[in-house]
C-alpha cells in the first residue's frame, strides 16, 4: 500500500505529540473524536494499492511550442499584431491535435516553461492566456538559451514549433550544430513580413533606437538555417502547414511511449471509519464500545464512569461517589449520576445542588432534572416547591411516575394545611432539620442497607428517573391516631391517590 498524497500524514505528527504529552485525562467522546480525526487524515492522504504497471505506445508526438514574447512581437505588419496572431494560431493548433503531448515555452532573452508536456490541451491554453508579455522586464530575443532549454527535455527526438520574428541577431553555425546534436527538429513560423513594421510602446509612441532613428522590425531570415520556415498566411493555412511538417518527421513511426499504473483506491475505508467514530462520539451509543476499547488497551477516563455504574447497580453508593468525584472533566452524564448517588445516600440537599447546576437543551433531560429536583424537595418536605417542579416536568411530556408523585405531594400539602386548622401538629420544618442534619455528616459511612425506591430508579441505573417520593414520617410526639380532614377524603374520592400504593 502507498499514499498518493503522503504529505498529509505530517498532520499526524502534532496530533501524536499532543496526545502523548498531554497530562489532562479526557472523556471517551473526546478520544473518539481524536480517532475520527486520525482516520480522516488517512483518507486525505489517499491510500491506494498498486495493482500493475504497464507501458503503451501512442500514435502521437511530443511537441514543444515556443512563443516569442519580445517587444518586437507587438508590431502590426501581421494583423491584428504578431503576438495576437501567434496566440490564435497556437490555440487552433491545440484544437487540431487531440493526442499529441504538447508543452509551451515563452521566451525573450530567458526561456520560461509555461506548461509541461501534457495531452490536456485545455491546460496549455489556460497557460497561454495567463501569460502577459507587458509584465516582462527582459527585452530582446535569445534563441541560444531557448534551444538549451529545449535540449533538457527527456524526449529522444524533440520537435520545436518556433513562433517568432527571428530577433535581430544572425544565427551562427555553432547554434545549428547544437540543435543537431540535441536532436531538435525546428519549424519556424515566420511571424513577421520582409518589409517589416514600426513598433509602438504601451503609450502608443513609435519606438526609436539610441540614435533617435525609428526602429523597423523585419523577419530575420537567418533563422531559417535552424530548420524549415513557414510564413504566416492566416490561422487555418498556417496550422495546416504545421500539421504537414509534423507528419514528415521520423518520430511518427515510433510514437510516444507512456507508462501507466493501475491503482485500487482505499480512501473510502478510513473515511468510513472516521464517520463511524464521529457518530459514536456524538451519541450515547459510545458507552457500548467501552469493552472493545478496553481490549485495545486505550486508557479512557470514561472507564471510571463505567465502574461507577457497576457500583451503583450493586447498591455500593459510597464507592460510586468516590468514582464520580474523581472524573475530570465533569460531564452531564457523570453529574447526573452524582446527583442520583447523593439522593440514594439521603443527602437530598447535596443532590439538589448538583441537579440545579446542570443545563441541557434536550427536553428529555430537562424533564429528568425537573423530576429529580421535585423528588429532592419532596424528601425535604418542601411540598409547594416539589409540586412546581413536577408541574414543569409534566409540561415537557407525560410521565406516570411524575404524575403519581405530584398527586402525593398535593395530598401531603393539603394534609399539613388541614392539620393546622384542627390541631397544632409539629410543622414540616422539624423534618427538614432532621434531613439537613443528616447531610452535615457527609464523611460518615452510610448504612449498609439502602432504602429501595417505590416506582423508579436513579438516573445512573437502568431506569432514567429518581426514586418515587416516600412519605416523610411525622415527628409528632403523640402516638394517638388523628382523624383525617374532610379535604383528605375528598382527594381520595376524586382519585388523586393510588390506593394500590398507599403512602
Amino acid at each position: 500500500m502507498s499514499f498518493v498524497n503522503a504529505y498529509f500524514l505530517w498532520i499526524l505528527l502534532p496530533l501524536a505529540v499532543y496526545l502523548f504529552r498531554g497530562k489532562k485525562r479526557e472523556s471517551l467522546q473526546q478520544y473518539l473524536r481524536w480517532i475520527a480525526l486520525f482516520f480522516l487524515v488517512l483518507a486525505m492522504a489517499r491510500p491506494v494499492l498498486v495493482q500493475h504497471k504497464s507501458k503503451e505506445t501512442l500514435p502521437a508526438h511530443s511537441i514543444i511550442v515556443a512563443l516569442d514574447l519580445s517587444v518586437s512581437m507587438n508590431a502590426k505588419d501581421i494583423q491584428p499584431s504578431r503576438a495576437k496572431a501567434s496566440r490564435a494560431t497556437i490555440k487552433a493548433f491545440l484544437e487540431a491535435n487531440l493526442y499529441d503531448q504538447i508543452s509551451l515555452i515563452g521566451f525573450t532573452i530567458n526561456p520560461l516553461l509555461l506548461s509541461p508536456s501534457t495531452t490536456d490541451h485545455k491546460l496549455v491554453g489556460v497557460a497561454l492566456d495567463a501569460m502577459r508579455s507587458e509584465y516582462l522586464l527582459t527585452k530582446g530575443t535569445d534563441l541560444k538559451k531557448l534551444l538549451e532549454k529545449v535540449a533538457e527535455f527527456p524526449d529522444k527526438e524533440k520537435m520545436l514549433l518556433l513562433f517568432s520574428d527571428g530577433g535581430d541577431e544572425p544565427v551562427d553555425e555553432e547554434l545549428v550544430e547544437f540543435a543537431k546534436e540535441s536532436n531538435i527538429e525546428v519549424l519556424v513560423v515566420a511571424m513577421a513580413t520582409q518589409s517589416g513594421s514600426t513598433i509602438s510602446d504601451k503609450n502608443g509612441e513609435v519606438l526609436k533606437d539610441k540614435a533617435g532613428h525609428i526602429v523597423v522590425s523585419k523577419f530575420n531570415s537567418s533563422v531559417g538555417v535552424l530548420g524549415k520556415v513557414v510564413p504566416f498566411e492566416g490561422v487555418e493555412s498556417t496550422v495546416s502547414k504545421i500539421q504537414n511538417w509534423i507528419e514528415e518527421q521520423k518520430s511518427l513511426d515510433d510514437g510516444v511511449t507512456r507508462e501507466s499504473r493501475s491503482y485500487f483506491e482505499l480512501f473510502f475505508v478510513p473515511a468510513f471509519l472516521a464517520l463511524l467514530f464521529l457518530f459514536l462520539s456524538a451519541t450515547r451509543f459510545s458507552l457500548k464500545v467501552l469493552a472493545l476499547l478496553a481490549l485495545l488497551n486505550i486508557p479512557l477516563h470514561a472507564g471510571d464512569l463505567h465502574s461507577a455504574y457497576e457500583h451503583y447497580e450493586n447498591e455500593e453508593y459510597n464507592a460510586t461517589l468516590e468514582e464520580l468525584r474523581s472524573i475530570e472533566p465533569k460531564t452531564l452524564e457523570s453529574q447526573l449520576a452524582l446527583g442520583n448517588t447523593y439522593y440514594k445516600l439521603k443527602k437530598y440537599k447535596k443532590a439538589k445542588s448538583v441537579f440545579k447546576t446542570l443545563k441541557s437543551t434536550n427536553p428529555k433531560i430537562k424533564q429528568q432534572l425537573l423530576y429529580a429536583l421535585g423528588n429532592c424537595e419532596a424528601k425535604m418536605a418542601y411540598y409547594e416547591k416539589a409540586k412546581n417542579y413536577y408541574v414543569k416536568a409534566l409540561q415537557l411530556g407525560e410521565d406516570n411516575d411524575t404524575l403519581h408523585n405530584l398527586e402525593l405531594v398535593i395530598f401531603f400539602k393539603n394534609r399539613d394545611s388541614s392539620k393546622v386548622g384542627f390541631t397544632n401538629p409539629n410543622s414540616a420544618q422539624a423534618s427538614n432539620n432532621t434531613t439537613e442534619l443528616e447531610e452535615t455528616e457527609e464523611e460518615k459511612p452510610s448504612s449498609s442497607k439502602e432504602e429501595k425506591s417505590g416506582s423508579s430508579g436513579g438516573g445512573g441505573s437502568k431506569k432514567n428517573k429518581n426514586s418515587t417520593v416516600k412519605v416523610v414520617k411525622s415527628t409528632e410526639a403523640s402516638t394517638s391516631k388523628r382523624e383525617m380532614s374532610s379535604k383528605a377524603y375528598d382527594l381520595i374520592n376524586e382519585g388523586y391517590i393510588r390506593e394500590q400504593k398507599p403512602w
